[in-house]
């Protein structure tokens, strides 16, 4: 597009004028065919443009607004805050509840090992006052001497003669039931009667061709201790 001058010139003046083109620019939108944008209009001489417009706020409405939102925050932290809690409570009850089954098994183990060693001391004991009684009655009452005795006497079957062996101070009662003694058993025809020291009153040792018996009071208690503590070794591997 040409620039128009004009000029004001004498008379007798000859001016000549040159036409000169402003140079082209590159214009993307020229380029791209669109229009360009239009400018905006400046208003007109007087006219102060557009005239700021102040909406009224109202601050009741703004502190109501505020107030629900800070409440349904309140609400939504603690709802968080209790789930939370009631996640971590039932954690620890169950680690709590781990813990005192684990120790009141532990408990019951210990009670039932400690229960099995006093019924084995109560066995223990419960010999020794046997013996001890049974040695009194053996002081008071001879018959048991030969109670003890025909019952040894008994057990040997099939044999014709049998050697028995009682302490020295059971010799002359047990001679003096000789006979009885013989009638314990169908196949006995002779009994030889040999004091022994080292037996204990009341018990006997009975040696035949079929085998021996020891009646002895001391070897009866032990075969009861040894069923007795038998029976306890097999409860504590059960308890253990």
């Amino acid at each position: 597009m040409s620039n128009v001058v004009r000029l004001h010139k004498r008379q007798g003046t000859r001016v000549r004028l040159y036409r000169v083109d402003a140079p082209r620019t590159a214009n993307p939108e020229e380029e791209t065919g669109a229009m360009p944008a239009a400018l905006p209009e400046a208003p007109p001489a007087g006219d102060p443009g557009p005239v700021p417009v102040t909406v009224p706020i109202d601050d009741g409405d703004v502190t109501r607004r505020l107030q629900r939102a800070y409440e349904k925050g309140r609400a939504e932290g603690r709802a968080e805050a209790e789930a939370e809690i009631q996640k971590r409570l039932a954690i620890a009850r169950a680690e709590a509840d781990d813990r005192i089954g684990a120790l009141m098994e532990g408990i019951a183990r210990q009670v039932r090992v400690f229960t099995a060693s006093l019924e084995h001391d109560a066995y223990q004991f419960s010999l020794a006052v046997a013996e001890r009684i049974i040695k009194r009655e053996i002081a008071r009452d001879d018959e048991v001497v030969v109670r003890q005795v025909r019952e040894a006497i008994r057990r040997i079957v099939g044999v014709e003669t049998i050697r028995l062996r009682i302490h020295p101070d059971d010799e002359a009662l047990v001679r003096s039931h000789r006979a009885e003694l013989l009638a314990s058993a169908d196949s006995l025809r002779d009994v030889a009667i040999e004091p022994d020291d080292s037996l204990e009153r009341g018990g006997c040792v009975i040696e035949s061709s079929s085998g021996n018996v020891d009646a002895r009071i001391a070897t009866q208690l032990r075969q009861i201790d040894t069923a007795l503590f038998a029976r306890d070794t097999a409860a504590q591997e059960r308890v253990s």
